[in-house]
């Protein structure tokens, strides 16, 4: 998931209450979660604040954090992730895998039904919109591998038997998906998979009612209808407003609703969080290390490593990155500690590799590339640039987040003492991405975060040639023996074997140098005194099970 936002706002005390009196009305059809120790209170909003508005909310267009993590609350996918990363059950009840591990039956819930986009389904005796059926995980897969849309992100389930064929247009459904029962459909994979069941658990995979879709049309992005906690309640300005959704097969979430201002700022939104505007909060990172000496707000801060990296993406396709000496220069001219300790405050981990500490196949013994100015002017002389003469002017572009650009400044620095120019240019995130899937930013920052915990979803989804342009290959890069062993590694059962040919693959492309490894994340969240239930996974904050999270009183403590 490409990673590209740490979250303007202003007050709307009538919409807050507009939105308190929507999610109120009514008695919940379904009995509340079971009573924690210290009393869960129902009702109250929780507020959190982005740094620019999320792209769609339509699933099977998701490709960055912000809407990933406001669609998570209003789908469900067959398959979830516990907080450590584990498949568990999703809207699927069980599932029974063949011998050969080419065939998954899933079973799904009797009890889960979407949202009435039409019906009053806050009234106590409403029973909330029709239940989910084995055709609606046709219809949403189906969807997403549409050969005729745009923006699908269906690529990623070409495991899936006649997948390819379909989304290629050269057949009429897909072969290997079939709906054998009201509750039952069945995965027929081309070859043994061993993350598949990760695959069913990603936003793009949300079930959605065909229905809703097609009465839509485009504005189903804009206007989503899901299974999930919480159900779209619009927006006003730069306000996004959910409820919640209390028909939940899990049960109602405590939080009435959800609120989600624009505040571009980072400081603003922390000044907002202090004045008690906001339930949750990032950190600046001029402020990290006051709140963590901060007695009063140290308590209510959390952090734990995140399975992302972020990098500065070269378009090998063009000069002068397509001369591998000058990628490894720049490599080496990168001095990636300093921008951990100086720009970060140490708030990250440096990356020598691609994969994060915690993923499989992770390898603290890589081979990367250290801060070294000598060798860097070397590698360019080697290129034909000595002390840089005759090396073109380049641009670094980024999206615009004030700790991008602070690090862009430093990059810069670093590149001139090498001998190279280099401008920037940062836009706002959607402008920012679409000229890196064009192909016409050759220099650029950008992260990814894990879509599912396993090596295959950086590796082969970031470098395989089949994934040049929008399928996430941004720099251009095809190795054809990369590909033959990302192949042979996706399709390895077994783990031992999995995990030496990733670590092979991960040094070839390091050594082929497509990105700069800069740092790999942490996630971290400060929240008010009152809230309970947040719980942070090294999956990212989309991951958060905001229905189980809790007002203890209606006052944020913190002044």
């Amino acid at each position: 998931m490409d990673e590209w936002r740490w979250p303007r706002w202003v007050a709307f005390p009538m919409l807050v209450g507009l939105l308190v009196q929507l999610a109120g009305c009514g008695s919940p059809a379904t009995p509340p979660p079971e009573p924690h120790p210290s009393g869960p209170v129902i009702g109250g909003i929780y507020r959190r604040a982005f740094s620019d508005a999320f792209l769609t909310l339509d699933p099977a267009q998701v490709a960055d954090s912000y809407s990933h993590e406001v669609c998570r609350q209003m789908f469900d996918s067959l398959i979830d992730f516990d907080d450590e990363g584990k498949v568990v059950p999703g809207i699927a009840e069980r599932w029974e895998i063949s011998p050969d591990r080419l065939i998954y039956t899933i079973h799904l819930r009797p009890d889960v039904r979407f949202h009435d986009r039409t019906g009053p389904d806050d009234h106590p005796t409403a029973n909330g919109g029709r239940l989910v059926t084995a055709d609606d995980v046709s219809y949403t897969f189906h969807r997403v591998l549409d050969p005729s849309a745009r923006d699908r992100r269906g690529k990623i389930f070409s495991v899936i038997q006649g997948a390819g064929d379909y989304q290629a247009g050269v057949a009429s459904s897909i072969a290997g998906l079939r709906v054998l029962a009201s509750t039952t459909v069945e995965f027929r994979l081309e070859r043994p998979f061993a993350p598949f069941l990760s695959l069913l658990a990603l936003s793009n995979a949300f079930l959605v009612p065909r229905e809703d879709v097609e009465a839509l049309g485009p504005a189903f992005a804009s206007a989503p209808v899901g299974t999930g906690p919480f159900r779209w309640a619009g927006r006003q300005g730069n306000v996004f407003f959910l409820r919640a959704n209390l028909h939940y097969f899990r049960g109602r979430p405590y939080l009435d609703g959800i609120q989600y201002p624009i505040i571009e700022d980072e400081r603003e939104r922390f000044r907002a969080f202090l004045r008690g505007e906001l339930e949750q909060v990032d950190v600046p990172d001029p402020e990290y290390k006051n709140v963590k000496q901060n007695p009063r707000l140290a308590p209510y801060f959390q952090e734990v490593s995140r399975w992302g990296v972020n990098y500065l993406g070269f378009n090998v396709r063009k000069p002068p990155f397509d001369n591998l000496k000058v990628r490894q220069a720049i490599n080496y001219a990168i001095d990636r500690e300093a921008i951990v300790k100086l720009i970060l405050n140490d708030r990250a981990r440096v990356a020598r590799g691609i994969l994060p500490p915690g993923i499989m196949a992770y390898n603290p013994q890589v081979r990367g590339y250290t801060y070294d100015p000598a060798r860097a002017r070397a590698l360019l002389a080697e290129a034909g640039y000595p002390e840089g003469k005759g090396f073109p002017e380049i641009t670094l572009r980024f999206n615009r987040e004030s700790i991008h650009a602070r690090t862009a400044e430093f990059i810069l620095a670093n590149l001139r003492d090498i001998g190279i120019n280099c401008n920037v240019r940062e836009a706002d995130f959607k402008d920012h991405l679409r000229a890196i899937e064009s192909g016409e930013a050759s220099f650029f920052r950008l992260g990814w975060t894990v879509d599912y915990p396993d090596p295959d979803d950086f590796l082969y989804s970031q470098f395989h040639s089949r994934n040049i342009g929008t399928a996430g290959n941004f720099s251009g890069y095809a190795n054809p023996k990369v590909d033959e062993l990302l192949e042979r590694a996706r399709f390895e059962i077994d783990p031992k074997a999995r995990i030496a040919l990733y670590q092979q693959v991960e040094q070839m492309i390091l050594d082929d140098a497509p990105w700069v490894v800069v740092f790999h994340y942490t996630t971290h969240v400060l929240v008010q005194p009152n809230v309970r239930g947040v719980k942070l996974m090294p999956l990212g904050p989309a991951f958060i099970p905001y229905r189980l999270i809790w007002l203890a009183s209606a006052t944020p403590l913190v002044p």
